[in-house]
């Protein structure tokens, strides 16, 4: 078994900093694609010596779970509570009030420093519920993550996905202060959002979010306005989309949530309303100004690069989630009951390569149940979200037909912007997207 004794920093829990002894057992916009498969040198795991019985209170951090093979990990979603204050009505997760406990929490940052291997550069993104509920843990652990990364020679980068209803002076200067990124989940007009994401008590949730937006925006310019399209909603794109641009977005995310509850006519109206917003957007490149637009930018960046992904994106391979217990999944959307046999391990316990391995693969495109090569979407799809998938098909390589349809509403929106706006020679289109290539063209 790998014994190691780290220093115990003074301003830190002291429990479950000692690794060696293993312990019981008890899911970034998705995250990085990262990682590199270097070879490593893996010290030999005593599997007789892991006690899943241990009392959680006698458990100790074991650096030995982490991956014999394969991909780094080099970035992490961070379940800090799955508690939350809103109850939007397409939420994947499965609520209960349970908080990480502190210690957890210090012991996944040092799991990850660890599982990341020579990557110098690491990632937490803080998740849940809403992470904010935990800003007195943030507080501390995110001090923390820093000067035991800069102890062990790297540099460690920290995020959070918050609903933006809890946002306040201190939460921003904290972010500040400490280099933390973010985006925003925000779904339309206050009508929309109202009732998508309702409060715990049944009460709209725009208000509280349009008075953090100013401070966020001001921090960071270009957060991203994440909005979740729900059949409802397809229909009120344009004017959704108004609106962030009044608050002060520069960057926007429209994403079909729950293909299986589409239907033909509501895909159409999403196709509909999308183009109206390519319309504005390319009307806003005429001026001079840059917008993101989820989907429609990564169509194009397909149509210049002319090759097709290996991967949809870092789940299961450079990207993982530890949950509230320290048990190890693909990402944020995998830690559900009837997911038990994606559980990858725990950061108590040990660490199954063989569960990664079904992820950890150096193609994605190629295991696709689908014909992918005649699809308009083949420069820019990798397959979809394999959580997705799973949860629609019951396979993580096999695509619901309405999250493919809806796929190639991004592309033929893209390739719209796309043609439009080169024949036109925008100078803001060329100046983001051709760069270089710009002495191709001529």
């Amino acid at each position: 078994m790998l014994q190691i004794s780290l220093p115990i920093l003074d301003s830190t829990p002291t429990a479950g900093m000692k690794a060696g002894c293993s312990g019981g057992g008890c899911s970034s916009g998705c995250g990085s694609s990262g990682g590199n498969a270097a070879p490593r040198v893996v010290p030999e795991i005593d599997s007789e010596a892991i006690n899943t019985g241990v009392p959680f209170d006698e458990r100790r951090l074991n650096l030995g779970a982490t991956p014999t093979k394969g991909t780094f990990v080099t970035f992490i979603d961070l379940d800090l509570t799955v508690e939350c204050n809103l109850r939007c009505t397409y939420c994947f997760k499965e609520k209960w009030n349970e908080h990480m406990e502190e210690r957890v929490a210090f012991d996944a940052v040092l799991w990850l420093l660890h599982a990341s291997g020579p990557t110098k550069n690491v990632a937490v993104n803080f998740m849940g519920g809403e992470p904010l509920l935990r800003f007195r843990l943030i507080k501390k652990l995110v001090p923390f993550g820093k000067r035991r990364a800069w102890q062990l020679g790297k540099n460690i980068h920290f995020g959070m996905t918050t609903n933006g209803t809890l946002v306040t002076d201190e939460v921003v200067s904290f972010w500040k202060k400490w280099g933390m990124g973010f985006h925003t989940s925000i779904d339309g007009t206050p009508e929309v959002q109202d009732r998508n994401r309702p409060t715990t008590g049944g009460r709209g949730s725009s208000q509280l979010v349009e008075k953090s937006v100013p401070k966020v925006l001001q921090y960071r310019p270009h957060t991203t306005a994440r909005s979740t399209v729900v059949p409802d909603s397809a229909a009120t794109l344009v004017e959704s989309y108004k609106y962030f641009r009044s608050l002060g977005y520069i960057n926007v995310a429209f994403v079909p949530g729950g293909p299986s509850f589409w239907s033909p006519e509501s895909i159409q109206a999403y196709e509909k309303e999308l183009m109206g917003v390519c319309d504005l957007v390319m009307d806003e490149f005429r001026q001079g100004r840059f917008i993101y637009l989820k989907g429609i930018d990564d169509a194009i960046q397909g149509i210049i690069r002319d090759k097709r992904p290996n991967h949809a994106c870092g789940a299961g391979r450079g990207l993982l989630l530890v949950d509230i217990h320290g048990d190890i999944w693909p990402c944020h959307r995998w830690n559900k009951d009837h997911h038990q046999s994606w559980r990858i391990g725990n950061i108590y316990q040990q660490f199954d390569d063989l569960v990664r391995a079904e992820l950890d693969r150096p193609n994605h495109t190629d295991l696709l149940e689908q014909n992918c090569e005649i699809c308009v979407a083949n420069k820019f799809c990798a397959g979809g979200c394999p959580a997705e998938n799973l949860e629609e098909t019951g396979k993580v390589y096999k695509r619901h037909p309405n999250a493919c349809e809806l796929t190639r509403v991004w592309a033929r929106a893209g390739q719209y912007v796309h043609d439009v706006l080169l024949k036109e020679g925008n100078a803001t289109f060329m100046a983001h997207y051709y760069k270089d290539k710009n002495s191709q063209l001529n």
